[in-house]
């Protein structure tokens, strides 16, 4: 399938900027008060995975058995799994914050660069683009595109 990508991403940023422009656009950044420590998960982080690789050195040296090893394993790649989506959480908020926060949304979108605008899109939609069928015409048609909010629409 083949598209032409200016109409798809016209439509994507009018899609963005005007769900950044309603009232409740502040809520899209709200996070918990304080929110989660990054140094601190990354240190957690640092220290299971450190912990991970002793205990492998500790199996092969038959201090560990097997059950115990895959018992410890599971449960730190399940705080390993929270300790991701926490800071992936704070990302979200800071990549929007500037944006919800701004007078004029179309504005600061503007000015953002396509890495921080792709950031903005992956943290409020997910996209699909889909066929538009055997001999559609060339016109862009947003019925062709499946768009899932990600945070309150």
């Amino acid at each position: 399938m083949a598209r032409q990508a200016a109409p798809v991403e016209e439509f994507i940023e009018k899609l963005v900027i005007a769900r950044l422009s309603r009232p409740d656009a502040a809520d899209l950044a709200a996070g918990p008060e304080g929110g989660p420590d990054g140094a601190a998960l990354r240190e957690e982080a640092t220290a299971i995975r450190r912990n991970l690789e002793e205990m492998a050195a500790d199996r092969v040296l038959g201090r560990i058995d097997r059950a115990q090893m895959l018992a410890a394993t599971s449960r730190a790649n399940i705080r390993l799994g929270e300790i991701e989506a926490e800071v992936e959480g704070a990302a979200r908020e800071n990549v929007l914050t500037p944006l919800v926060a701004a007078e004029n949304a179309a504005g600061a979108w503007e000015g953002l660069d396509l890495s921080r605008k792709r950031a903005v899109i992956t943290t409020l939609m997910t996209i699909t683009l889909c066929s538009p069928g055997r001999g559609a015409s060339r016109v862009f048609d947003p019925a062709t595109l499946e768009v899932c909010w990600r945070q309150k629409s």
